[in-house]
C-alpha cells in the first residue's frame, strides 16, 4: 500500500526499490538471493510471509537511515491488494474516526468486496450519529448495515441493529414505525439467544406502547416479559427499574394516580443514592401530581429539586421538569415567569433535539398566550415551531402548528389565510 492504493506484493518490491532508489543487490540477504527478489519481484514466485519478514526488516533498516520510519510490518509484502485493503481498514477502525473518514473505508470495502468489514463501518457510523443525535442519519447508516449483515446471513449481528433502529424512529417520535423494528429484535433475540438485548427491547417496546396511548398493552408488555422473571433482575437491575417507572407512568394516565405516584415514591427511596438521572425524573411526576391537585407547595418542592438534579446530571430531559414548573406558576397566575419558563424549555429542547418535549412547551405557551388573547404572538411561536420542525424533518408537531395558525388568521379576519393553512393541514388529516 502507497499512499491509498493497494498493491500486489510484486508491485509493493518493485515500488518500495524506486522510493528509496536501490537495486535488487542492496536487499540481498541470507536465503534471499537477487534472482530470487526478480523472481518475487516479477510475480513469477509468491511472496512468502518468511521473505516478507525479511524484506520488511530491510526497507524499515533502509528508511531508518534517512530518518524516515516506515513501519512495515512482518506480512506487509506477502498480502494482496484485498488483504491489504482489509488490514488497513481494520487498523482505522481502532481509531475515533470522523464521518467523511468512515465513508472513505466504506469505498475501499466496497470496492474489494469486504462485506463483513463494511457491514460493520456502517453500524460505526451510525452509533456515531446516534451521539450526535443526527437519528435520520443514523436510520440510514444502521439500515445499509442491516441489508450488509442479511446478505452475509448474520442473524447474532441483527439482533442489536434492529435495536438500535427502532430507538432512531423513537427519537423522531415515529413510534409505529419504532415498534416494527423493536419487536424484530426481540424476535432475533429470541433466535439468537441474547437476553440483555431481547430486555432492552422489550423495555424499548413498552416506552413506544407508552407513547403512543396504548396503556394496557403497555403495562402487559411490563408485567409478562420483564417483571415475570426474576432472571432480568439479576441480569440488568437498572432496566427493570425503567420498567417499573414506565408501568407506574402508565397506570397514571389510566388513572390510577394513587398507585403511580406510590410506586414513584418506593422506587425513589430504592434508587435516591445510585440514580440522580431517574431519581429526576421520579421527582418530577410527582411534581405533576402534586400540581393536578393544586398543592403548589409539595408541587414547587419537587420540581425544583428534579430541576436542581437533572441541571447536573441530565441536561437532555430539562424540558419536562421547566416545563411542569412552568405549569406550576400559570396556575397561579404568574403569566411572565411561566412563559419565560416555556421558552426556556423550547430552546433546551430545540437545543438537544427533544422534539416530542419541544410540542409539549409550544402547546403549553400557547395556552398562556391564549388566556390573555395574544393572537400575534400565537402566530410568531407557530411560525417558529414550523421553522424548527421543517429544519430537522420532523412530521410530529406539525399538524397542531398548522391548525393554531389557521385559528388565529380565522380570529383575525384573514380567511384566505386561515384556508391557506387549512388546506396544507389536509394532508396530516388523511394519514
Amino acid at each position: 500500500m502507497i499512499g491509498l492504493d493497494f498493491y500486489s506484493p510484486s508491485e509493493k518490491i518493485r515500488l518500495m526499490r524506486k522510493r528509496f532508489r536501490i537495486n535488487q543487490a542492496e536487499i540481498e540477504g541470507v536465503n534471499m538471493t537477487r534472482a530470487f527478489i526478480s523472481m518475487m519481484e516479477s510475480g513469477k514466485r509468491n511472496v512468502s510471509k518468511a521473505s516478507s519478514k525479511a524484506l520488511a526488516e530491510k526497507f524499515n533498516e533502509i528508511g531508518k537511515r534517512i530518518s524516515v520510519n516506515l513501519d512495515l510490518d512482518d506480512e506487509y509484502f506477502s498480502r494482496q491488494p484485498d488483504e491489504d485493503a482489509k488490514f488497513y481498514c481494520e487498523e482505522e477502525l481502532h481509531k475515533d474516526n470522523n464521518h467523511k473518514k468512515l465513508e472513505e473505508l466504506a469505498s475501499i470495502a466496497k470496492e474489494f468486496k469486504l462485506d463483513d468489514l463494511l457491514a460493520r463501518i456502517y453500524k460505526i457510523d451510525g452509533d456515531k450519529y446516534i451521539e450526535e443525535k443526527e437519528y435520520t442519519k443514523a436510520f440510514m447508516s444502521l439500515s445499509n448495515a442491516l441489508g450488509k449483515y442479511k446478505e452475509l446471513k448474520d442473524d447474532k449481528s441483527q439482533v442489536v441493529i434492529y435495536n438500535s433502529i427502532g430507538s432512531c424512529k423513537a427519537k423522531i417520535n415515529e413510534y409505529e414505525e419504532a415498534i416494527f423494528y423493536y419487536k424484530q429484535a426481540i424476535s432475533y433475540a429470541l433466535q439468537e439467544k441474547d437476553d440483555i438485548t431481547f430486555l432492552k427491547a422489550m423495555n424499548n417496546l413498552s416506552l413506544s406502547y407508552y407513547h403512543t396511548k396504548q396503556y394496557d398493552k403497555c403495562i402487559k408488555t411490563i408485567d409478562d416479559n420483564i417483571l415475570s422473571n426474576s432472571k432480568y433482575t439479576e441480569l440488568n437491575r437498572g432496566i427493570i427499574i425503567q420498567a417499573r417507572v414506565t408501568k407506574a407512568v402508565s397506570l397514571y394516565d389510566l388513572g390510577k394516580k394513587e398507585e403511580a405516584v406510590k410506586e414513584y415514591f418506593d422506587i425513589s427511596e430504592e434508587i435516591k443514592d445510585e440514580d440522580e438521572v431517574l431519581l429526576a425524573v421520579l421527582y418530577n411526576n410527582i411534581s405533576r401530581y402534586y400540581l393536578e391537585i393544586n398543592d403548589f407547595q409539595q408541587g414547587l418542592k419537587y420540581v425544583t429539586e428534579a430541576q436542581r438534579l437533572k441541571s447536573k446530571v441530565s441536561k437532555q430531559t430539562l424540558p419536562n421538569t421547566i416545563n411542569t414548573k412552568g405549569q406550576v406558576f400559570f396556575k397561579q397566575g404568574f403569566y411572565d415567569e411561566s412563559i419565560m419558563l416555556f421558552e426556556l424549555a423550547i430552546d433546551i429542547a430545540e437545543e438537544y433535539k427533544q422534539f416530542d418535549m419541544l410540542l409539549d412547551n409550544y402547546k403549553d405557551l400557547v395556552k398562556v398566550y391564549e388566556s390573555r388573547n395574544e393572537l400575534d404572538k400565537i402566530k410568531s411561536a407557530m411560525e417558529n415551531f414550523l421553522n424548527t420542525l421543517e429544519q430537522h424533518d420532523i412530521e410530529m408537531g406539525k399538524s397542531y402548528a398548522l391548525y393554531k395558525l389557521a385559528e388565529v388568521s380565522a380570529k383575525q379576519g384573514d380567511s384566505s389565510k386561515s384556508i391557506e393553512f387549512l388546506n396544507k393541514l389536509e394532508p396530516f388529516l388523511e394519514k
